[in-house]
């Protein structure tokens, strides 16, 4: 939750993909803390468009958690597969994506040598 205020001041959102119900993901978000918005797919449309379904338990059919960077216009930078716990981004390697991003859209970025375009 310390993460949220960092990203804040660099107006930059984290938001949260669930299957849980509305409900659930509501308590579940107000226990946290956050900030950020936390979205329902509760008839799991998003995790079949994006094939997200983890096959190892199909009467449960969980979603498999990927975290994803994006840039403004929602295309993907990078994707990270949390099935396991090392796949998870840290807080470092998402402050080096959110950097990197900013890096490539703002053209001061680097006000000695500003970009044009």
């Amino acid at each position: 939750m310390e993460f949220q205020k960092e990203l804040a001041v660099a107006y930059t959102q984290l938001v949260v993909l669930s299957t849980d119900p509305p409900e659930v993901s509501a308590a579940f978000r107000a226990g946290l803390g956050a900030q950020f918005p936390f979205l329902c797919d509760q008839e799991r449309k998003v995790q079949r468009l994006l094939d997200l379904q983890e096959t190892t338990d199909p009467r449960h059919n969980p979603i498999i958690p990927y975290s994803f960077t994006l840039y403004p216009d929602l295309t993907i930078y990078r994707i990270y597969n949390g099935y396991w716990f090392w796949g998870r981004p840290t807080r470092e390697e998402l402050r080096m994506d959110f950097r990197a991003i900013s890096r490539q859209i703002r053209p001061d970025w680097d006000l000695q040598h500003p970009r044009t375009s």
